[in-house]
């Protein structure tokens, strides 16, 4: 059986626009049963109106936060092998942020993870208003020490 060409084209179109917009954290969880090292979520719009940034280790700080920032229930987590790295920067925001996470790093007895904002350009009509930036990604967990979040000094936040 051939597949005529226009036909072929038009799939091929399709899969590149649609794959692109499936987020790659649904694509990873939904391969697997337990959730892979890399797994994250961003976004620009949130319920969160109060600045939330701290490690998440449990299952009902993980489900109260999904509820609270996008009324819906928190997607699967293993908590015995892993945490999420969770920065919500709030209405209050001053400008729009990508954030990004560095790996943990062991400082004396704690793993520190780092994150870091970087400005987004854009050209405004009206003045900004943030609704509710907001990264997480899951980390593996380590039991031996303490684990906790900090900005960079390198942030755009911080300069």
């Amino acid at each position: 059986m051939r597949i005529h060409p226009i036909l072929l084209t038009v799939l091929m179109i399709l899969i590149c626009v649609l794959l692109p917009l499936m987020s790659s954290a649904e694509l990873r969880q939904t391969s697997t049963g337990k959730p892979p090292l890399v797994m994250e979520w961003k976004g620009n719009i949130s319920n969160q109106k109060e600045p939330f940034i701290k490690i998440v280790e449990t299952r009902e700080t993980w489900n109260d936060l999904w509820l609270s920032a996008f009324e819906k229930p928190a997607p699967d987590m293993d908590f015995d092998h892993y945490v999420v790295a969770s920065v919500f920067l709030g209405h209050q925001a001053d400008w729009l942020y990508s954030i990004g996470f560095a790996e943990p790093v062991l400082r004396g007895n704690v793993w520190v993870i780092s994150y870091g904002l970087a400005e987004i350009v854009l050209d405004l009509a009206k003045p900004f208003k943030a609704s509710g930036q907001y990264a997480m990604k899951v980390f593996s967990k380590h039991k031996d020490a303490k684990m906790i979040l900090e900005e960079s000094p390198e942030s755009a936040r911080r300069r």
